[in-house]
């Protein structure tokens, strides 16, 4: 160590700061895509704990909705905080009627206030957006979407 000292006495090193990224550069890059795809086993956890707290309210509430009633199963996307509060719950392929559309964004607010993220996941992200296929059949099912 010490010898490493006597060489760099009197070198100056210039500070060097990194370049500013843009504001959406560094939102985009803390926020997650949770579609099925994803191999992070923490992040798959965490999106896995909110599918059976919806799955599990679901059927003692009564999902209102018959298999007959829902035309196409809809795509819902549910963003979540890294506090566990609701950032967005958006409708990306819809059952077909508004009213049905509505319930499930009303749904998903009502189960609010989901667990927090774990701290590895809460390091790397601070929206996980989580995109399943509700499925009404026998109670409420969140599938994976099939590509």
């Amino acid at each position: 160590g010490s010898r490493a000292r006597e060489l760099l006495r009197g070198v100056t090193i210039p500070s060097v700061t990194p370049p500013a990224q843009p504001a959406a550069m560094t939102l985009e890059a803390r926020r997650v895509v949770a579609d099925g795809a994803e191999r992070d086993v923490p992040l798959r956890l965490y999106v896995d704990s909110v599918r059976q707290k919806l799955e599990r309210n679901a059927v003692p509430g009564g999902a209102r909705f018959s298999p007959r009633e829902v035309r196409i199963d809809p795509l819902v996307s549910v963003s979540l905080r890294s506090d566990g509060s609701i950032d967005d719950v958006t409708i990306l392929r819809s059952t077909g009627r508004p009213d049905m559309d509505e319930a499930v964004r009303r749904f998903v607010r009502l189960n609010a206030r989901y667990s927090a993220f774990p701290p590895n996941v809460a390091a790397r992200f601070d929206v996980i957006e989580i995109r399943r296929v509700w499925a009404f059949a026998d109670g409420l099912k969140l599938m994976e979407e099939m590509r």
